[in-house]
Protein backbone atom coordinates (compact mmCIF):
# COMPACT_ATOMS: atom_id res chain seq x y z
CA UNK A 1 0.00 0.00 0.00
CA UNK A 2 1.59 3.20 -0.64
CA UNK A 3 1.11 6.60 1.35
CA UNK A 4 1.12 10.10 0.44
CA UNK A 5 1.51 12.97 2.62
CA UNK A 6 -0.38 16.56 2.30
CA UNK A 7 -0.18 19.22 5.38
CA UNK A 8 -3.50 20.48 5.56
CA UNK A 9 -5.52 22.54 8.56
CA UNK A 10 -4.27 20.64 11.99
CA UNK A 11 -1.80 18.88 10.61
CA UNK A 12 -3.22 15.99 8.97
CA UNK A 13 -1.51 14.57 6.28
CA UNK A 14 -3.21 12.51 3.26
CA UNK A 15 0.20 10.39 2.15
CA UNK A 16 0.50 7.80 0.17
CA UNK A 17 2.23 4.09 1.03
CA UNK A 18 4.13 1.50 -1.38
CA UNK A 19 1.45 -1.12 -2.08
CA UNK A 20 -2.21 -0.71 -2.63
CA UNK A 21 -4.72 -0.97 -0.31
CA UNK A 22 -7.59 -2.40 -1.97
CA UNK A 23 -9.90 -1.89 1.38
CA UNK A 24 -10.02 1.06 3.42
CA UNK A 25 -9.60 1.05 7.15
CA UNK A 26 -12.64 2.25 8.77
CA UNK A 27 -11.32 1.85 12.46
CA UNK A 28 -8.83 5.01 13.58
CA UNK A 29 -7.45 2.81 16.63
CA UNK A 30 -6.07 0.72 14.20
CA UNK A 31 -4.85 2.94 11.67
CA UNK A 32 -1.09 3.92 12.40
CA UNK A 33 -0.82 6.31 9.67
CA UNK A 34 -4.29 8.40 11.00
CA UNK A 35 -2.25 12.19 11.30
CA UNK A 36 -1.00 11.24 7.88
CA UNK A 37 -2.78 9.85 5.69
CA UNK A 38 -6.10 10.09 3.53
CA UNK A 39 -5.61 7.48 1.72
CA UNK A 40 -6.59 4.94 3.73
CA UNK A 41 -10.04 6.51 5.09
CA UNK A 42 -13.05 5.11 4.56
CA UNK A 43 -15.48 7.58 2.96
CA UNK A 44 -17.58 7.97 6.62
CA UNK A 45 -13.73 8.92 8.04
CA UNK A 46 -12.75 10.67 5.61
CA UNK A 47 -16.37 13.34 5.82
CA UNK A 48 -15.66 14.00 9.31
CA UNK A 49 -11.74 14.44 8.50
CA UNK A 50 -12.52 17.09 5.83
CA UNK A 51 -15.61 18.89 4.49
CA UNK A 52 -17.41 17.33 1.92
CA UNK A 53 -16.37 20.19 -0.94
CA UNK A 54 -12.55 20.38 0.45
CA UNK A 55 -10.04 19.91 -2.82
CA UNK A 56 -8.74 17.02 -1.48
CA UNK A 57 -11.97 15.02 -0.15
CA UNK A 58 -13.03 15.52 -3.98
CA UNK A 59 -10.36 14.07 -5.32
CA UNK A 60 -10.06 10.87 -2.75
CA UNK A 61 -13.87 10.64 -3.57
CA UNK A 62 -12.80 10.45 -7.57
CA UNK A 63 -14.64 13.55 -8.15
CA UNK A 64 -11.99 15.63 -10.26
CA UNK A 65 -13.28 17.49 -12.58
CA UNK A 66 -14.66 19.21 -9.08
CA UNK A 67 -11.47 19.17 -7.28
CA UNK A 68 -10.13 21.18 -10.40
CA UNK A 69 -12.69 23.41 -10.85
CA UNK A 70 -12.04 24.64 -6.96
CA UNK A 71 -8.52 24.69 -7.49
CA UNK A 72 -8.50 27.01 -10.66
CA UNK A 73 -10.71 29.82 -8.33
CA UNK A 74 -8.13 29.54 -5.54
CA UNK A 75 -4.56 29.94 -7.87
CA UNK A 76 -3.96 33.98 -7.60
CA UNK A 77 -4.18 33.92 -4.35
CA UNK A 78 -1.96 30.59 -3.75
CA UNK A 79 1.34 31.04 -5.74
CA UNK A 80 3.34 30.78 -2.98
CA UNK A 81 1.17 27.77 -1.01
CA UNK A 82 3.05 24.83 -0.59
CA UNK A 83 0.11 23.35 0.82
CA UNK A 84 -2.06 24.30 -2.56
CA UNK A 85 0.47 22.45 -4.71
CA UNK A 86 1.40 19.48 -2.59
CA UNK A 87 -2.90 19.08 -3.01
CA UNK A 88 -2.89 19.86 -6.77
CA UNK A 89 -0.10 17.22 -6.64
CA UNK A 90 -2.02 14.81 -4.53
CA UNK A 91 -4.98 14.59 -6.85
CA UNK A 92 -2.36 13.89 -10.14
CA UNK A 93 -0.83 10.89 -8.12
CA UNK A 94 -4.48 9.09 -7.25
CA UNK A 95 -5.31 9.66 -11.24
CA UNK A 96 -1.94 7.98 -11.92
CA UNK A 97 -1.15 11.37 -13.72
CA UNK A 98 2.60 11.02 -12.22
CA UNK A 99 4.32 13.76 -14.94
CA UNK A 100 1.79 16.13 -13.83
CA UNK A 101 1.85 15.56 -10.64
CA UNK A 102 5.94 15.50 -10.69
CA UNK A 103 5.58 19.51 -12.00
CA UNK A 104 2.87 20.58 -9.00
CA UNK A 105 5.92 18.42 -6.47
CA UNK A 106 8.27 20.76 -7.76
CA UNK A 107 6.20 24.06 -7.30
CA UNK A 108 5.52 22.57 -3.49
CA UNK A 109 8.64 22.34 -2.87
CA UNK A 110 9.49 25.64 -4.20
CA UNK A 111 7.40 27.01 -1.82
CA UNK A 112 7.81 25.05 1.18
CA UNK A 113 9.23 26.75 3.97
CA UNK A 114 10.35 24.06 6.27
CA UNK A 115 11.88 21.30 6.51
CA UNK A 116 8.67 19.44 7.56
CA UNK A 117 7.22 20.72 4.23
CA UNK A 118 10.15 19.87 2.42
CA UNK A 119 9.80 16.28 3.78
CA UNK A 120 6.22 15.74 2.67
CA UNK A 121 6.79 16.84 -0.69
CA UNK A 122 10.42 14.43 -0.72
CA UNK A 123 7.76 11.71 0.30
CA UNK A 124 4.98 12.23 -2.40
CA UNK A 125 8.20 12.38 -5.16
CA UNK A 126 9.53 9.01 -3.87
CA UNK A 127 6.15 7.66 -4.21
CA UNK A 128 5.90 8.62 -7.88
CA UNK A 129 9.31 7.25 -8.37
CA UNK A 130 8.05 3.80 -6.81
CA UNK A 131 4.80 3.69 -8.69
CA UNK A 132 7.10 4.16 -11.89
CA UNK A 133 9.29 1.14 -10.37
CA UNK A 134 12.45 3.20 -10.39
CA UNK A 135 13.28 1.67 -7.04
CA UNK A 136 16.57 2.95 -6.08
CA UNK A 137 15.88 6.62 -6.70
CA UNK A 138 12.10 6.50 -4.59
CA UNK A 139 14.12 4.69 -1.79
CA UNK A 140 16.50 7.63 -1.48
CA UNK A 141 13.67 10.31 -1.70
CA UNK A 142 11.96 8.16 1.45
CA UNK A 143 15.40 8.13 3.47
CA UNK A 144 15.67 11.91 2.62
CA UNK A 145 11.84 12.44 3.99
CA UNK A 146 13.06 10.80 7.00
CA UNK A 147 16.07 12.83 7.94
CA UNK A 148 13.88 15.63 7.58
CA UNK A 149 11.76 14.88 9.55
CA UNK A 150 11.86 11.75 12.28
CA UNK A 151 8.43 11.94 13.31
CA UNK A 152 6.37 10.92 10.43
CA UNK A 153 5.98 7.53 9.98
CA UNK A 154 4.80 7.66 6.47
CA UNK A 155 8.20 7.68 4.94
CA UNK A 156 9.69 5.00 7.20
CA UNK A 157 7.00 2.85 5.66
CA UNK A 158 7.31 3.01 2.42
CA UNK A 159 11.45 2.74 2.66
CA UNK A 160 10.41 -0.84 4.58
CA UNK A 161 8.17 -1.49 1.71
CA UNK A 162 10.95 -1.49 -0.86
CA UNK A 163 13.64 -3.39 1.74
CA UNK A 164 10.96 -5.83 1.82
CA UNK A 165 10.49 -6.16 -1.66
CA UNK A 166 13.79 -6.73 -2.11
CA UNK A 167 14.72 -8.88 0.43
CA UNK A 168 16.82 -6.41 2.70
CA UNK A 169 15.11 -8.17 6.19
CA UNK A 170 17.50 -6.41 8.36
CA UNK A 171 17.00 -3.17 7.29
CA UNK A 172 13.14 -3.20 7.08
CA UNK A 173 13.28 -5.10 10.54
CA UNK A 174 15.14 -2.50 12.48
CA UNK A 175 12.22 0.22 10.68
CA UNK A 176 9.10 -2.18 11.00
CA UNK A 177 10.65 -2.29 14.95
CA UNK A 178 9.80 1.43 14.78
CA UNK A 179 6.70 1.32 13.39
CA UNK A 180 4.77 -1.30 15.44
CA UNK A 181 6.82 0.52 18.75
CA UNK A 182 4.34 3.61 17.21
CA UNK A 183 1.55 2.15 16.23
CA UNK A 184 1.34 -1.34 17.52
CA UNK A 185 -2.51 -2.33 16.37
CA UNK A 186 -1.57 -0.77 12.53
CA UNK A 187 -2.99 -3.61 10.02
CA UNK A 188 -0.20 -2.62 7.70
CA UNK A 189 2.40 -2.37 9.94
CA UNK A 190 1.66 -5.60 11.51
CA UNK A 191 0.85 -7.18 7.75
CA UNK A 192 4.46 -6.14 7.25
CA UNK A 193 6.34 -7.68 10.09
CA UNK A 194 4.21 -10.87 9.92
CA UNK A 195 5.55 -10.85 6.29
CA UNK A 196 9.22 -10.14 7.62
CA UNK A 197 9.04 -13.38 9.74
CA UNK A 198 7.23 -15.56 7.29
CA UNK A 199 10.35 -14.86 4.39
CA UNK A 200 12.81 -15.66 6.97
CA UNK A 201 11.05 -18.92 7.85
CA UNK A 202 9.87 -18.15 11.22
CA UNK A 203 6.98 -19.18 10.78
CA UNK A 204 5.26 -19.82 14.20
CA UNK A 205 6.25 -15.84 14.89
CA UNK A 206 4.18 -14.44 11.84
CA UNK A 207 1.32 -16.53 12.91
CA UNK A 208 1.33 -14.44 16.12
CA UNK A 209 1.45 -11.25 14.02
CA UNK A 210 -1.12 -11.92 11.71
CA UNK A 211 -3.43 -13.03 14.23
CA UNK A 212 -3.34 -9.53 16.01
CA UNK A 213 -4.82 -8.25 12.33
CA UNK A 214 -8.61 -7.96 13.35
CA UNK A 215 -10.44 -10.93 11.89
CA UNK A 216 -12.62 -8.18 9.48
CA UNK A 217 -9.20 -7.73 7.98
CA UNK A 218 -7.92 -10.83 7.09
CA UNK A 219 -9.77 -11.22 4.04
CA UNK A 220 -7.61 -8.70 2.31
CA UNK A 221 -6.26 -10.23 -0.58
CA UNK A 222 -2.86 -9.13 0.68
CA UNK A 223 -3.18 -10.65 4.38
CA UNK A 224 -5.02 -13.48 3.34
CA UNK A 225 -2.10 -15.30 1.41
CA UNK A 226 0.30 -14.43 3.43
CA UNK A 227 -1.54 -16.16 6.20
CA UNK A 228 -2.02 -19.14 3.61
CA UNK A 229 1.39 -19.59 2.88
CA UNK A 230 2.21 -19.59 6.77
CA UNK A 231 -0.44 -21.77 7.61
CA UNK A 232 0.81 -24.44 4.61
CA UNK A 233 4.35 -24.07 5.63
CA UNK A 234 3.17 -25.31 9.33
CA UNK A 235 1.90 -28.12 7.74
CA UNK A 236 -1.39 -26.48 8.54
CA UNK A 237 -3.41 -27.67 5.53
CA UNK A 238 -7.35 -26.88 6.19
CA UNK A 239 -6.64 -23.67 7.99
CA UNK A 240 -4.85 -22.21 4.79
CA UNK A 241 -7.56 -23.68 2.83
CA UNK A 242 -10.31 -22.12 4.76
CA UNK A 243 -8.42 -18.71 4.91
CA UNK A 244 -8.34 -18.62 1.44
CA UNK A 245 -11.51 -19.91 0.49
CA UNK A 246 -12.54 -16.60 2.49
CA UNK A 247 -10.28 -14.13 0.52
CA UNK A 248 -11.28 -10.90 -1.04
CA UNK A 249 -10.52 -12.24 -4.15
CA UNK A 250 -10.39 -8.74 -6.10
CA UNK A 251 -6.33 -8.24 -6.33
CA UNK A 252 -5.52 -10.28 -9.82
CA UNK A 253 -1.81 -10.09 -8.38
CA UNK A 254 -2.62 -11.88 -5.25
CA UNK A 255 -5.45 -13.88 -6.70
CA UNK A 256 -2.70 -15.90 -9.42
CA UNK A 257 -0.60 -16.50 -5.70
CA UNK A 258 -3.79 -17.81 -4.24
CA UNK A 259 -4.30 -20.09 -6.93
CA UNK A 260 -0.53 -21.42 -6.84
CA UNK A 261 -1.02 -22.18 -3.31
CA UNK A 262 -4.51 -24.13 -3.94
CA UNK A 263 -3.05 -26.28 -5.94
CA UNK A 264 0.03 -26.75 -3.74
CA UNK A 265 -2.72 -27.42 -0.68
CA UNK A 266 -4.56 -30.05 -2.67
CA UNK A 267 -1.90 -32.29 -4.22
CA UNK A 268 -0.63 -32.39 -0.08
CA UNK A 269 -3.91 -33.11 1.51
CA UNK A 270 -4.60 -35.37 -1.70
CA UNK A 271 -1.41 -37.56 -0.54
CA UNK A 272 -2.61 -38.03 2.81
Amino acid sequence: MKQLLTIFIFILFASCASFKNPREIKEAQIDGLKYESLKRYDLLRLNKSLKPNDELALCHKGEYAKANALFKKKLDSNLKNYLYWNKISTCYILQKKYTQARKFLDLAMGTAKNTKQKAVVLNNIGVILLETQNFQEAKEYFKKSTELSKKFLTPKYNLTQIFLKFGLYKKASKHLSFLIRQRPQDIDFLNSKAHLELMQNNYKLALVYFNKIPKQYRSRDDIATNIAMTYFMLGLYEQAKKTLSNADKVDSFYMVSQLEINKKLDKKIGNR
